[in-house]
């Protein structure tokens, strides 16, 4: 199991952004501990940086998490300035953990709904992601002055939650596999006669997107066209899957979530 560091960004007199009489400093706290008890719950060391209204200096933050001998730190924020959507910020010198962490975090939270601001490198303003010796990443989990971004927000909230814990557990691994039997695949599932990935098109694929709606991983229309949603839409399913100890086929990436429909994950999508 991993040592999890939980950063939610701001607090007490930093309030960090406001807007439509929200703060920050508030939003961070909620999405970070809701994430912080749902990683703590699948069996990992988790040390949330804050629990309440109080600002600890990014200085003794980075510190503390050093110190604490942590394997992964996330810092939880959300954006301010006019723009749209979510992002994940890594330091210049980011290891490839750090990647890998930002961008699976990314995958998910463009799944929910923002709009892909993608996954950047700050080299700025980043005091935490720059002198912490772990692997990390910041999130930006949309724009506070949006209120399309804060109605995303508060009515996907337990989604948002659930795909960023998804994507921390893909990368921190040792989950306790779902003690349950998974159920057995119905006796007349097409046949699968491709890998499906992004850029093809078919009936094949629109079953798969209508599969991946009906376990609510939010593939989008069923247009039959394997696309940026659809591709997400996969890595989140993957995800969970995992998550629950199931093999999705995954195995020579890692079992890390590759987004392609072989076999496996054809198999218990018509579950």
């Amino acid at each position: 199991m991993s040592k999890i560091y939980i950063n939610p960004g701001h607090g007490g007199a930093d309030s960090g952004a406001a807007a439509f009489g929200r703060t920050e400093k508030a939003d961070n706290l909620r999405y970070a501990s809701a994430v912080a008890q749902k990683l703590s719950a699948a069996g990992h060391t988790v040390r949330l940086e804050r629990d309440g209204d109080y600002l600890i200096n990014v200085k003794d933050i980075a510190k503390n998490a050093n110190l604490w001998g942590a394997d992964l730190f996330i810092a939880f924020h959300r954006n301010a300035g006019g723009g749209t959507g979510a992002e994940c910020l890594t330091a210049v010198n980011a290891s490839e953990t750090s990647r890998s962490m930002a961008q699976a975090i990314q995958s998910a939270l463009v799944g929910v709904g923002f709009r892909d601001r993608g996954v950047k490198v700050q080299d700025r303003n980043t005091y935490v992601l720059s002198h912490t010796t772990m692997p990390a990443t910041t999130i930006e989990c949309g724009f506070i002055d949006d209120e399309r971004d804060n109605a995303l927000f508060d009515s996907k909230f337990d989604e948002i939650v659930q795909g960023i814990t998804d994507a921390i557990l893909s990368i921190a691994g040792g989950v306790t596999p779902n003690p349950m039997t998974p159920p057995s695949p119905p006796n007349d599932v097409p046949e699968l006669t491709r890998v499906l990935k992004r850029g093809m098109r078919g009936e094949d694929v629109r079953q798969a997107q209508e599969r991946l709606n009906r376990h609510h991983a939010n593939a989008g229309k069923a247009d039959g066209v394997f696309g940026v949603n659809t591709y997400n839409a996969v890595v989140r399913f993957q995800q969970a899957r995992i998550g629950e100890g199931r093999d999705v086929g995954c195995r020579y990436n890692g079992n890390k979530p590759d987004g392609k429909i072989g076999d496996n994950t054809w198999a218990i999508l018509w579950e």
